[in-house]
Formats: C-alpha cells, sequence, structure tokens
C-alpha cells in the first residue's frame, strides 16, 4: 500500500512536520529551560557572593535566602542550612559533587537547583556547590518536555490524516484519468480522459494525454484506411489472374484464348510484384542513408538514357547545372517515380524536361496537370487525382517520394494547372564539409 504516490507523499510530508515541529518544541523547551536556570543560577551566585564578602559565618548564613546551601568539594556545609540528616543525603551529595552544569536534584521531597562556581576563599580560589530550592521547578520542566511530546504525537497524527485528506483530494483527478485510460482501447478511440481545466500538471497532464489519443486516433484511422486500400487495390488483379486462369482451363485447346490469357497474367502478375516491392518500400523504415555531393546534371542524364529506352515514345531533356547533397539511391528512386507519374498524366505532348540548380531537382511534364484543391491530397496512399485517367495505377508513387524525401530532409514544391501540365521540384538541405568531400 505505501508504494503507491498517494502514500508516499502523506509519508513524507507528516515526516517533514514531525521533524520541523519536534525540532520548534525541543527549542522552545530548551529556551525556557535555560533562561530559567540562567536568572536563577546569576541571582544564585550573587547571593552567595554577597554572603562571601561579609565577616562572621553567623552573619554570612543571615545574607543568604531561605534554604540556600553552599558546599564545598568535599561535601562539607559551608554556608546555609540543609538536612544533612536525611536517609539519602549521602547519594544526594555524590550527585552534587558531580554536577557540571546547572541542574535539578531531589533530596527526598525537596528539590534543590544546584550550580557550580569559583569563589575567592581564605585558601585561594576553589569550587564550591550552590544549592537552592527549586520550588518544583525541575519538576514543572518534566511535565511541560513530556507536554510537549504528547503535543508532537498528537499534531504529527493530525497532520498524517490532514495530508492523507488533502493528497488524496489533489491526487483525485489523476484517479479519474487513470481509471478512464484503462477503458480506452483501440475499438473506440473517441473517447477522451478528464480534463479539470486548470493550469496545473494534472491538466497538462490530461491535455498531453487527449493530444496524443487524438494522433492515435488520426494514425489508426489511416491504418484502417491504408489496409482497406491495400485489400480494394489487390481484389482487382486477383479477380484478373483467377479470371484468365479459368479461362485457360475452360478452353486449353484454344492456343490464341491460352496465350492472351497468360499474357494477361503476366502482366497482371508483374503489376502485383510492383505494388507490393512498393508497399514494401512504404513500410520498411530507412535508418541507414549515405548523403554524397552530387554533380545534378551528370545524375540527371544518366537517368535520361534509362528513360529513353523505358519510355521510349518521350522526349526527355535535361537542363540545368548543379550541386546537391543527398543519398544517390534514394534520389534515384524519387527522381523515377516523378518521371513515372509524369509518364502516367500526359496525353498529347509527351515531353519531360528533368531540370537542376544549386541543391535541387525536378521533373516537369506537359500533362492533365492538378487542380488547386487536389495538390495537398496527391501525397497519400492510394489516392488518385483523377480516377478516371490514370486507372492503370495505384496511387502510391507520390506517396513513396513524400516518404524519401521526408527521411533525407528535402522539401517538395508543386506548380501545376490543369491541362498546362505540372513541375515537382525537390529542395536538397544545404551540404555539410563532411558530405562536400
Amino acid at each position: 500500500m505505501f508504494s503507491t504516490l498517494k502514500w508516499k507523499m502523506v509519508f513524507w510530508q507528516t515526516v517533514l512536520f514531525s521533524l520541523i515541529l519536534g525540532l520548534g518544541l525541543l527549542a522552545a523547551y530548551s529556551l525556557v529551560k535555560n533562561m530559567h536556570l540562567s536568572r536563577s543560577v546569576e541571582n544564585l551566585r550573587r547571593d552567595v557572593f554577597n554572603a562571601f564578602k561579609m565577616p562572621g559565618r553567623i552573619l554570612m548564613n543571615l545574607q543568604l535566602p531561605p534554604g540556600v546551601a553552599v558546599l564545598d568539594d568535599s561535601g562539607n556545609v559551608v554556608l546555609g542550612n540543609i538536612n544533612t540528616e536525611h536517609e539519602h543525603y549521602k547519594k544526594f551529595v555524590e550527585q552534587v559533587l558531580n554536577v557540571k552544569r546547572p541542574t535539578y536534584i531531589k533530596l527526598g521531597k525537596d528539590e534543590y537547583l544546584v550550580a557550580k562556581a569559583r569563589f575567592v576563599s581564605a585558601i585561594g580560589e576553589k569550587d564550591f556547590y550552590l544549592l537552592s530550592p527549586a520550588g518544583g521547578m525541575g519538576d514543572f520542566l518534566k511535565i511541560l518536555s513530556q507536554g510537549f511530546v504528547i503535543f508532537w504525537a498528537l499534531f504529527s497524527g493530525i497532520s498524517f490524516l490532514v495530508g492523507n485528506y488533502f493528497v488524496s483530494k489533489s491526487l483525485a483527478p489523476m484517479n479519474r484519468i487513470t481509471n478512464e485510460l484503462k477503458e480506452i482501447n483501440t475499438a473506440d478511440l473517441t473517447r477522451r480522459v478528464y480534463d479539470p481545466g486548470l493550469n496545473d500538471e494534472v491538466s497538462t497532464l490530461a491535455r498531453t494525454i487527449n493530444n496524443m489519443l487524438d494522433r492515435l486516433k488520426i494514425g489508426f484511422e489511416a491504418q484502417n484506411d491504408f489496409i482497406n486500400d491495400v485489400s480494394h487495390e489487390l481484389r482487382t488483379p486477383l479477380t484478373t489472374i483467377q479470371g484468365y486462369a479459368e479461362l485457360i482451363q475452360r478452353f486449353a485447346d484454344k492456343k490464341d484464348i491460352v496465350v492472351e490469357s497468360a499474357q494477361t497474367i503476366h502482366e497482371t502478375s508483374g503489376k502485383l510484384i510492383s505494388l507490393s516491392e512498393t508497399l514494401l518500400m512504404l513500410s520498411r523504415p530507412i535508418t541507414k542513408l549515405e548523403i554524397r555531393s552530387i554533380e545534378l546534371r551528370s545524375f540527371l542524364e544518366e537517368l535520361a538514357d534509362e528513360f529513353h529506352h523505358e519510355f521510349s515514345d518521350f522526349q526527355i531533356d535535361v537542363e540545368g547545372n548543379g550541386i546537391g547533397c543527398a543519398d544517390s539511391k534514394v534520389l534515384r528512386i524519387i527522381v523515377k517515380a516523378l518521371v513515372e507519374n509524369a509518364v502516367k498524366f500526359s496525353r498529347d505532348r509527351k515531353h519531360i524536361i528533368l531540370r537542376c540548380g544549386k541543391g535541387w531537382v525536378s521533373v516537369k511534364d506537359f500533362g492533365i496537370g492538378i487542380e488547386e484543391s487536389e495538390k495537398e491530397k496527391i501525397f497519400r496512399k492510394f489516392y488518385k487525382a483523377d480516377k478516371s485517367r490514370s486507372s492503370s495505377g495505384y496511387g502510391l508513387g507520390l506517396a513513396l517520394v513524400e516518404k524519401l524525401s521526408r527521411i533525407m530532409g528535402c522539401r517538395i514544391e508543386l506548380q501545376s494547372k490543369p491541362n498546362e501540365g505540372s513541375e515537382f521540384t525537390l529542395f536538397m538541405p544545404e551540404c555539410n564539409e563532411e558530405e562536400k568531400t
């Protein structure tokens, strides 16, 4: 039980309060005792000193207050009167002779203040023990000390109870938040925890948890959308493969149907493989990058040669010069995805320009363009800006571009107008000294 935060807080505040209270009561007791002792001893020393100055033993005894006595270091009474016939007198004298600082000692029912002092006598300086009736002051101080102990114990207990009440009240919102969190699961991420609406730590915690739940809700919704989209995109090619496989089985004796079906199955399988590879790349974390300085024109010219063979009906030109810092393999994937996107959306004018400058590359096409309202959506997985004219793709290319660009610390800008074409520009971060070499 005492391992919980509540009981730890109650325990330590009680210990702290008890310690402070105990030290305060101890200081008060010591102050009262020392003030009384110092005043009483001072008066006693003054009375005895005045008595020592008077001539004659009788006169000296008359000068002492009633009940005051002076003993020498052998225990003999040199001034005053004391009951030396008392049965405990011998033990009393032994206690007196052991006194180092003022204290109270009892002789039967009588209590004496005992103090040690040095006075000049006929034989020189000598230690004497001064005794004065205490009037029950020692008993009073003992009762006072016991009262302080009871007072300390009582208020320590009250501190524990009061601390428990206020700590429980302070932690009640946190307990409520904890209980509400236990009831939240992935099946219902619309629920939120209680927010007291204050500017304290509990409200800050509640708002932080609610913001986290908002992000989780968005993430789970995106995950569900992704799964649904993947299922939808896989269903079509798999249905196609299944359909043509059935045709082969039914018309195995007709060569033209078998050949056409096999070709369709081969093409569809290739699309599935491409889709799977893209999905794996989107889901796989990229942790290691080799950022190096790249001469961008020669890099784009090399890619353009590859694109000429792959897209032989397109004119692909390279413009500009510049140096950029990026992972060459990742940059190659980005440019290729942008070129494939440009090819997909080009209709009449089959012309693509690869441009570069200091720290940037771009892919420009003269295709159907993108509506202004669609520009923020095209980087989503499986999103197709114009589904009627882009059914051959899966809507993953630009999502891959966005992910890889973000990982390299790059920024993408899009300039596009409907029926005039689009230009995607990738801005790379500045090179540091190691990357320049």
